[in-house]
């Protein structure tokens, strides 16, 4: 039985670090009709599982919480970890779009999800800066690549956390 604190323990971080790789990555393109930056952001169910318990101190497993109040949850976290910011430096407006399971992932050990979200870009994004630091709370080691594609303009950003703000 005093062994008991030390299993518990063991079986905590084996969880948080269920996968050696601390990645996500995400596709944002700016639509100069709408003019809104419309993002996909895939990462792994566990670290986003993790993020939000850790952020809303309960329990928030996704095949347990009702979608509504989940994706709520998740809305919050990115509203907190990936900001955009016009040239003045005001956040800008993010609205949900949904979530998918990503296809290729959905039978592996460690599925991960697609989040669908958009940001308010009136002035469109030269000037603008992006501070990612989805799940930089978590592991050190974190990496978000961010795939951004303005006309036919593309480019490639790594974010880390001791990296986390970049201009677009």
């Amino acid at each position: 039985m005093r062994f008991l604190p030390f299993i518990v323990y063991f079986v905590a971080t084996a969880c948080l670090h269920a996968h050696a790789v601390h990645t996500s990555t995400a596709e944002a393109e700016y639509n100069p009709q709408t003019k809104r930056l419309e993002v996909s952001l895939t990462v792994f169910i566990s670290d986003l599982e993790t993020a939000l318990i850790r952020q809303s101190e309960r329990e928030m497993r996704m095949e347990k919480v009702p979608p509504a109040e989940f994706d709520a949850q998740v809305l919050a976290y990115l509203k907190k970890t990936f900001v955009v910011m016009d040239a003045l430096g005001k956040a800008a407006e993010m609205r949900w779009v949904g979530r998918e399971m990503e296809k290729e992932s959905e039978k592996s050990g460690d599925p991960a999800v697609v989040l669908f979200f958009e940001v308010e870009m009136p002035g469109g994004v030269e000037g603008a800066s992006l501070r990612c630091a989805v799940f930089g709370e978590l592991f050190p080691d974190q990496v978000t690549m961010v795939h951004l594609q303005n006309g036919g303009h593309k480019t490639e950003l790594r974010f880390l956390p001791s990296e986390a703000t970049k201009e677009l």
